[in-house]
C-alpha cells in the first residue's frame, strides 16, 4: 500500500510545483494597428494614447519602444507594471515629416514580458 501512495504523490507532485511557480510577466496591447486615415502634410500632429496591461504573474517594465522613422516619437513610462496593472504609451506622428503616400510604420515594443517584442503598425495615408 506504501508504494501506492509514493507513486500517486510522484505523479501529483509536479502539477503542484508548476502551479506554484510563476510564470513571467505578459504585455496586451489595446490594438496592433492604429489607422490614422487620410491626412495632409499640412495637418497638425496626429497623437494617439495606447493602454497595455500586465496580463502575466511577474512585474512588467517596457524598456523601449523603437520607431523606424524621425515622423514617430513614443513616450511611455519604465516603472514597474504589477500583475493586473494597465499603463499607456504616447504615440506621436507628425504629417509634416512623413512621406506623400501610403504610410506604414511598425513600432518595437521591448519588455520584461515572455513573449518577447510585440509590434504595433502604424498606417495612415498621407496627401499634399
Amino acid at each position: 500500500m506504501r508504494w501506492f501512495q509514493l507513486l500517486m504523490l510522484s505523479m501529483v507532485l509536479p502539477f503542484v510545483v508548476s502551479a506554484a511557480t510563476p510564470e513571467g510577466a505578459e504585455i496586451e496591447l489595446q490594438t496592433n494597428v492604429i489607422d490614422l486615415g487620410v491626412l495632409s502634410q499640412e495637418d497638425d500632429k496626429q497623437i494617439v494614447h495606447l493602454s497595455y496591461s500586465n496580463t502575466g504573474d511577474l512585474p512588467l517594465v517596457v524598456t523601449e519602444v523603437a520607431t523606424s522613422c524621425s515622423c514617430t516619437t513614443v513616450k511611455h513610462s519604465r516603472e514597474k507594471l504589477m500583475p493586473g496593472e494597465r499603463g499607456s504609451m504616447t504615440i506621436t506622428m507628425d504629417p509634416a515629416k512623413a512621406p506623400e503616400g501610403m504610410f506604414y510604420r511598425v513600432l518595437k515594443v521591448y519588455s520584461t514580458a515572455r513573449s518577447g517584442v510585440k509590434h504595433i503598425t502604424l498606417k495612415a495615408e498621407i496627401k499634399n
